[in-house]
């Protein structure tokens, strides 16, 4: 039998957890949980302004918001669970048993084709595997902290800065040099021009054909991201927005520079092997599940 929100209910022990749609007014209590837990994702969304988003649930008890999980497409048939969190003490099936079921539906009749998530400690893999979703990459972290860079060469492109007049020729790039798995909307890249420490696209015959999105958090950087349409890879873009990047975040006081990448990306994997990127050691695994 289809269950309402309201009637949505698990049971753990003696406790008892209900589903219900995210509301504007849950933010404190969301963050606060998001804050103070294990089991949760890394902070790489504005999941507040999408608190009305009906793929977007919290899990109650007595009152109290235990768990929340929100999912959303982003201009792409891949929708990304861009917030997971439970509290401490809860059991994680019983959560994933009332807040998934809701969100698949709303996901499906929005037109997703696969939900992915972003394991990023390790906790949900086994819960996800038992749902059906099955690994989609392994992504790792490398990190920088030495100031040695390879020669950029003769590259004919030019760098600037980015607004937001630009943002549907990086999602351009986007759609040109990724699945759709890793596709970012227009919305998503005003915001991230916006709220970026450095955001530099390369133009070639006043065309964008490449960017780099990465964040200042001293005494750490982080590159978001570096993309080049397939057109132009392997003459020296990459090489020059990465330059460009890392002297950039010298530059305002970076001591170490960290970047995620696939596993498998070979290429990429090149070009941070020739910049001295080193890997930490630490794995994430990204889980899909087909709708």
């Amino acid at each position: 039998m289809n269950l309402t929100y309201g009637q949505q209910c698990a049971k753990v022990g003696r406790m008892s957890m209900k589903v219900r749609p995210a509301r504007p007014d849950d933010w404190p209590a969301i963050e606060s949980l998001a804050r103070r837990v294990r089991r949760t994702l890394p902070r790489l969304w504005q999941w507040e302004e999408h608190l009305v988003d009906d793929s977007f649930v919290v899990a109650e008890h007595e009152g109290d918001v235990v768990g929340a999980l929100f999912a959303c497409p982003d201009e792409s048939p891949v929708a990304w669970v861009r917030l997971a969190a439970l509290e401490d003490g809860w059991d994680s099936d019983a959560w994933l048993n009332v807040t998934l079921p809701p969100i698949l539906d709303r996901l499906r009749s929005r037109g997703a084709r696969t939900l992915a998530w972003m394991d990023c400690e390790g906790w949900a893999g086994s819960h996800l595997g038992a749902r059906g979703f099955r690994p989609l990459a392994e992504v790792i972290t490398l990190t920088k902290s030495d100031r040695a860079l390879p020669d950029a060469g003769k590259v004919g492109v030019s760098l600037r800065s980015a607004s937001d007049v630009d943002a549907p020729a990086v999602v351009a790039v986007d759609r040109a040099a990724f699945t759709p798995h890793w596709w970012r909307g227009e919305a998503t890249v005003c915001r991230r021009i916006v709220v970026s420490s450095r955001f530099t696209v390369s133009e070639a015959a006043d065309a964008v054909v490449g960017y780099a999105d990465g964040e200042l958090c001293l005494p750490a950087a982080h590159l978001n991201r570096i993309a080049v349409h397939p057109d132009h890879q392997g003459h020296g873009v990459g090489t020059l927005l990465l330059r460009d990047a890392l002297c950039a975040f010298w530059e305002q006081g970076a001591e170490r520079v960290a970047l995620n990448t696939q596993a498998g990306n070979r290429r990429s994997r090149r070009l941070y092997r020739r910049f001295g990127f080193e890997p930490t050691g630490d794995v994430m695994t990204a889980w899909e599940l087909q709708l």
